[in-house]
């Protein structure tokens, strides 16, 4: 996952420049990288000091970020570096590949809504909604002491039950299968 920072004094200069810089759950590390590109700016509109040195140089102020690579492009050209830390660390909690939790962000709308709903309703990853609701179903008959091989099991009807899944559940369509949120 990365970005693509540019700095907007080179960019009402007509130059693009800027870096791409790897999205990571450190925003000060973030920080330091688009910082370094601003130092490096041909078109300097302020003095700042050099992390390194101590000393006043001079550096571009504005940024804004005008391309993502494994980042959901809903973010935005300014969503802050801390949405973005955001965005990296929930992937690594929730071990999701970045396109799978960029539609569930996309599904919720923000990534605040969608950090509450993973935190609060998320039931886990399925090949589809059926997968989800026979595994609920058998689970839910073994604790009643129904196992597969008992007579009352062949009336259990999963299509019906999988549909009535639906209307209680919130199914998000990733990549890799689904995303099921109770409700």
């Amino acid at each position: 996952m990365r970005f693509y920072a540019a700095c907007l004094a080179s960019y009402n200069n007509g130059v693009l420049f800027g870096r791409w810089i790897d999205a990571c759950d450190d925003v000060d590390d973030m920080q330091a990288e688009v910082s370094a590109m601003l130092r490096e700016s041909r078109f300097p509109n302020v003095t700042v000091e050099h992390p390194e040195t101590g000393e006043e140089v001079p550096s571009a102020e504005e940024w804004a970020i005008h391309d993502y690579e494994g980042l959901p492009s809903t973010l935005g050209e300014h969503p802050g570096l801390d949405a973005i830390a955001d965005f990296v660390a929930l992937c690594e909690e929730y071990n999701m590949e970045p396109e799978d939790l960029a539609a569930i962000v996309a599904h919720f709308g923000t990534m605040a809504y969608a950090k509450e709903e993973l935190s609060d309703r998320f039931s886990g990853t399925y090949d589809s909604l059926r997968s989800y609701a026979e595994e609920l179903a058998d689970d839910m008959l073994r604790s009643h002491g129904i196992k597969e091989d008992h007579p009352l099991a062949q009336y259990f009807d999963y299509d019906q039950f999988t549909h009535e899944m639906q209307h209680s559940h919130s199914v998000v369509e990733l990549s890799s299968g689904v995303a099921v949120f109770s409700q």
